[in-house]
């Protein structure tokens, strides 16, 4: 019984924080050009003519569409959008937006990196069932 009473306090306390969060201090309302940026980059990230690399040091991921003539730099709440013509770095000031584009990104390249892995894994086991058969 004691767990709960302590377990509920605390969350009720920060769901009154949020609803008066809100209410005084409302979130701004999202620029059209962060909005289109986000819309690009999604549809980028979901082409299967794009490339997608990921560095790690730097936690930039990287966008490369030839067909398109499309380059996009993901870093640190910034997307560079280069093309043949044009350069647009656009903030993204709404997180969720920025964690929705990471998350797919890294979906993806997830999803792309599992299908190298099978691929190996794969070779692996058609080179051992070779072997095997070599020594029957």
């Amino acid at each position: 019984m004691e767990n709960k009473v302590v377990g509920y306090i605390p969350r009720l306390l920060f769901k009154i924080y949020l609803y008066l969060k809100e209410r005084f201090d409302p979130t701004p309302p999202i620029p059209e050009e962060e909005r289109i940026t986000v819309e690009i980059c999604k549809k980028l990230i979901i082409d299967p003519e794009s490339k997608l690399t990921y560095a790690p040091i730097s936690s930039k991921r990287f966008i490369k569409n030839e067909a398109k003539s499309m380059f996009v730099v993901i870093e640190n709440n910034t997307i560079n959008l280069i093309n043949h013509v044009y350069s647009y770095s656009v903030y993204l000031s709404s997180q969720s937006d920025y964690k929705d584009i990471t998350q797919s990104f890294d979906g993806i390249l997830e999803n792309k990196r599992q299908c190298l892995e099978d691929e190996i894994r794969s070779n692996i086991q058609h080179s051992l069932q070779t072997i095997l058969k070599k020594l029957d």
